[in-house]
């Protein structure tokens, strides 16, 4: 009867240490970046090269990544699929340095440096074309296609819908070099070299102006235009809130040639003309900076803010994680232009001089490993989840702010498992799931600290268990032996 007692104890603990020793070894996913360099993981795999056959300035993806619009000095505005086929092209009258695509991929609008703009269906045909009284530096198309915001060397902001009526233009005085829209076409957001930052509504108010002493090279905002970053010619950085006032301002070096937001606004990359890339939190605190070869022309955080790209002109790609380590880079066989990161975060394209456009698709295995397996449950939210979050976050433009940062976090970030420097460390939809994250993170370190004496307790109760049955076994062969001698004499005596 003990010895089975002590055989079902082991099978509890068994059962109940078992799991447990499991979970204390799930953390294997990720690797020890003491024993695993990064970069010898192909983080993106190469889907194709869309070759064009002169410099390709400028590019643009859709949403999923199935539309990667393209212009160049070949004169061309062209649209590929993601096998490099080329579905369409339309020849300009110059140089095309900027185009843009609708998120749903229906819509395709380019400027070219023969002074117009133009706007395509998907299917390449040509809906409307303006002319301005200068050549075109920068277009960008609302989320669905319905508004166009262009940028001209004539020193006017224009505004059309999607029918190309003009809504509505803004002379600044001094050629426009940069302009973003938010999704849903209700701001827009300009950089000028006048030295003004601008941010308008869609009927064409100026909601406020911001002179910052520098040339403005690039803009973005975060979607619904809660805040608005801008990097200029006097190594500056800016962080401005829906009221125009600084939230703040940095000299991290040099001239200043990309700028981009998580979609939370609470963090911000800058890519610079001192071959380097950094990123800022919300407060304005550098937290890291990663120096490349030559020159960053281009930079763009991933909208589930699970790597930062950018493109420099010693012909290479980088991907950095929100730590600022590079995990992964490729070359492109020229000057990278210009990068775009499609929505979901999927796919990822760089513009080269060498006559092509490189797209890469993310490889979620190696994600996984680099990042864990929070990841591929971030990986699975698409479009729509990210709509549905979106049209919260418009109902809720009078949330409570941290820092001057909104609280408010997009799903992109709330997603993103990580906590670099403050991301989605407190508050917005993502708390819970971090913390749920950090408090299992926590109790596998527990359990793997005592999993090696938990095994060693099992293993001296065992041969504690195994002793014992042993000596009761002796001690009862004994003592039946000793009954067997007593009987065998009662039966000698009884027999006399």
């Amino acid at each position: 009867m003990r010895q089975s007692a002590g055989i079902w104890l082991f099978i509890i603990l068994g059962l109940l240490f078992g799991p447990f020793a499991d979970l204390g070894s799930a953390d294997a996913v990720t690797p020890d970046s003491e024993e695993t360099d990064f970069r010898e993981l192909r983080a993106f795999d190469l889907l194709c090269k869309c070759e064009t056959g002169h410099i390709v300035n400028t590019v643009s993806l859709s949403s999923g990544g199935s539309y990667v619009a393209v212009g160049g000095f070949d004169h061309n505005v062209s649209l590929f699929n993601p096998e490099g086929k080329k579905l369409w092209n339309y020849t300009t009258g110059d140089v095309v340095y900027t185009v843009s695509i609708s998120s749903d991929g229906t819509r395709v609008a380019a400027g070219s440096n023969d002074n117009r703009v133009y706007f395509f269906t998907r299917d390449g045909n040509l809906l409307w074309n303006y002319e301005t009284g200068g050549s075109l530096n920068s277009v960008a198309v609302s989320y669905d296609g319905s508004y166009v915001a262009a940028g001209s060397e004539d020193g006017k902001l224009y505004f059309f819908n999607r029918e190309g009526k003009l809504l509505w233009d803004f002379d600044s005085g001094a050629p426009v070099r940069s302009v973003v829209i938010s999704r849903d076409g209700s701001y827009i957001a300009t950089g000028s070299s006048n030295q003004y930052i601008y941010l308008f509504g869609s009927k064409g108010n100026k909601i406020w102006e911001k002179k910052t002493g520098s040339v403005i090279n690039s803009v973005c905002m975060t979607p619904h235009a809660y805040y608005v970053a801008a990097g200029g010619s006097n190594y500056n950085v800016y962080l401005l809130d829906r009221k125009g006032e600084f939230s703040w301002m940095h000299n991290p070096a040099y001239w200043i040639s990309s700028v981009s937001l998580t979609s939370d606004g609470s963090h911000l990359a800058a890519g610079s003309f001192d071959d380097r890339v950094y990123l800022f939190n919300s407060t304005g605190t550098k937290l890291w900076d990663y120096q490349a070869k030559d020159d960053i022309y281009s930079v763009v955080i991933s909208p589930d803010v699970s790597f930062i790209t950018a493109g420099s002109w010693d012909d290479t790609l980088y991907v950095l994680d929100m730590e600022g380590n590079e995990f992964w880079n490729t070359s492109c066989g020229g000057n990278i232009n210009c990068v775009s990161v499609s929505l979901d975060s999927s796919t990822l394209a760089a513009a080269s001089d060498d006559g092509a456009v490189y797209l890469f698709e993310r490889n979620s295995t190696v994600f996984a490993r680099l990042f864990g397996e929070s990841f591929l449950s971030r990986e699975k939210i698409r479009e729509s989840d990210l709509e549905k979050v979106e049209a919260g976050m418009t109902k809720k433009e009078g949330t409570a702010t941290t820092g001057g940062i909104e609280s408010v976090v997009e799903i992109a970030s709330a997603s993103s498992g990580k906590d670099s420097g403050g991301i989605n460390s407190d508050g917005g939809p993502g708390a819970v799931n971090l913390n749920f994250e950090k408090n299992s993170s926590k109790l596998s370190e527990l359990l793997n600290f005592f999993k090696f004496p938990i095994i060693l307790l099992l293993a001296v109760l065992i041969v504690a268990i195994y002793l014992k049955n042993k000596t009761f076994k002796k001690r009862t062969s004994e003592e039946d032996s000793g009954d067997f001698e007593n009987l065998d004499d009662e039966g000698r005596m009884s027999g006399n």
